[in-house]
């Protein structure tokens, strides 16, 4: 075997890297929703009222 690695520590390994991947995807999303509604909250505010 050219690695001395067992099949339990592989696993472990890609469970872990899994699991820190979808934390990852997860947080920018939660960044880039919070974003979107910042901008879209001061766009509105910067919009003039129309009206009366």
């Amino acid at each position: 075997m050219m690695f001395d690695t067992s099949l339990v520590q592989l696993l472990t390994f890609f469970v872990t890297w899994a699991i820190g991947l979808a934390v990852l995807y997860l947080v920018i999303r939660l960044a880039v929703r919070h974003a979107i509604k910042d901008a879209d909250t001061r766009r509105a505010a910067d919009r003039p009222r129309s009206g009366a």
